[in-house]
């Protein structure tokens, strides 16, 4: 008798109807929502598709597969959480939902531009707490009183699903857009109508600094107190990337000191935010739940996405959207 694909969800993560039938159509699947290494290895054991959208995806919970793990695949387009040099080693793929969120996360970090922009956070709070009691705008107070966007300066810290998308809406604030990529060649960041730059260059002229790298060992900490000393004080921070990209204590001072204007946030060092954070104090700082991928749209195409790849992976093909697919292919493993 056959037994059936083993999917291991490792996370509670939406998934549509649709998607949750292709899931079961390939396999039996197991919901696991251990938040710690040890439970999360005593139900991964025969699983042959691990999903996870943040739980760590260590070695340890790999090998407690017991050899038949074949592939793993984070919900969403990020894979930080997953050691992907230790599924290689393993021979095990894995894939990502690369683009499945990119227009959300896009539109998102454009909102948190101009609601730090105009201060939407504090005009809200004014009316609700019953202080409007002038139709003349002039006898509304200077916090109110906001900044455009057209015509403004934009560096975009990595240029690739996302940050593309942010270029393109950008143009419609007739925006001049630069680009910090080394991943990038200068031709294609010309190609989206943007300037490539290096990073200290874009710090210091951009109006807005929008934050789209991916977390690596490489990344982490890449907008440090250094970078951030550099930027006008009229500019503004938006990250909706991963928090570990940016030192949120020299942006904290920053912000505190009024040595930048403000800055828009999705991501964090700690997650959830600790109510504790000096940051929940400030006024020009526009906080949103880690929301940059939470749409209808969005969620119904990592869904889609997910239950593909885990359904092809458990059927013995190769995923799409491979991540590993170089070091796998000098391993010799079938890519």
């Amino acid at each position: 008798m056959t037994v059936a694909p083993k999917i291991v969800c490792a996370d509670r993560f939406f998934m549509t109807p649709p998607a949750m039938a292709l899931l079961r159509d390939a396999g039996t699947v197991v919901w696991a929502p251990k938040k710690t290494e040890r439970k999360l290895i005593a139900r991964v054991q025969d699983a042959t598709v691990i999903v996870a959208e943040y739980n760590n995806i260590t070695g340890k919970v790999m090998d407690a597969a017991k050899g038949s793990l074949k592939g793993i695949v984070a919900y969403g387009a990020g894979y930080n959480h997953i050691d992907v040099d230790a599924a290689t080693e393993r021979g095990i793929y894995v894939a990502n939902c690369k683009g499945s969120n990119a227009e959300a996360v896009a539109e998102l970090a454009v909102t948190l531009m101009l609601n730090i922009s105009r201060g939407t956070h504090i005009a809200d709070r004014f009316i609700r707490d019953g202080k409007w009691r002038s139709d003349q705008s002039g006898e509304l107070p200077p916090v109110i009183r906001g900044r455009e966007l057209a015509r403004k300066t934009l560096g975009l810290v990595g240029m690739g699903e996302i940050g593309t998308r942010v270029a393109r809406i950008a143009k419609g604030f007739e925006m001049r857009v630069l680009v910090f990529d080394p991943y990038l060649c200068p031709d294609s960041v010309r190609q989206q109508a943007a300037e490539p730059v290096e990073l200290p260059s874009l710090m210091r002229q951009a109006d807005y600094v929008s934050v789209h790298a991916p977390l690596s060992a490489e990344t982490k900490g890449l907008i440090s107190e250094k970078e951030i000393a550099l930027m006008k004080p009229t500019a503004y921070l938006i990250n909706t990337a991963r928090g570990a990209l940016v030192d949120e204590k020299a942006l904290l001072v920053a912000l505190q000191h009024k040595k930048i204007a403000g800055a828009g946030l999705d991501t964090y060092s700690v997650e959830p935010i600790p109510l504790r954070s000096r940051l929940l104090k400030l006024d020009n700082v526009v906080l949103t739940p880690h929301i940059g991928g939470l749409t209808e749209e969005a969620l119904a195409e990592v869904s889609r996405m997910t239950a593909e790849e885990s359904a092809r992976i458990a059927r013995g093909q190769i995923p799409i959207s491979l991540v590993n697919r170089k070091e796998l292919a000098a391993k010799r493993i079938r890519v």
